[in-house]
């Protein structure tokens, strides 16, 4: 594991104010927006394009989605997550950080709470 994977492991997620999202018996449903300017012009020429989407997230999925509250470390959620489903221990964090890096950059879904390795460089 690099430094920087070391870091990334005691970042501290929450969830987007503005994610709309259910959760029904354990499995996360993420309801996305589908308002780019150009879905909007297609609508409009009745090109069947839907104003959401729904993205229904897998067991591992869903179970670290559900595990982001603003507190605990990524760390701590890989640590529950092998807990809860043992077979997900193999390249956990590897996987992990590819994961919440995905929903924090591409999806938007994440807001980074606190990161230590920049509270170390302000100290100094």
């Amino acid at each position: 594991m690099t430094t920087d994977d070391a870091q990334f492991l005691e970042r501290v997620y929450k969830l987007s104010d503005n994610l709309h999202y259910d959760v029904a018996a354990n499995q996360v449903t993420v309801y996305k927006s589908q308002n780019h300017w150009l879905q909007k012009l297609f609508r409009k020429l009745h090109v069947n394009i839907p104003e959401e989407t729904k993205v229904m997230l897998d067991e591992y999925g869903s179970f670290v989605f559900q595990q982001i509250d603003g507190k605990k470390t990524v760390k701590e959620i890989g640590a529950l997550l092998a807990q809860e489903q043992e077979e997900a221990a193999v390249h956990l964090y590897e996987r992990l950080i590819i994961y919440l890096h995905h929903l924090e950059t591409e999806e938007n879904w994440l807001i980074l709470v606190a990161n230590p390795a920049r509270q170390e460089h302000r100290s100094h």
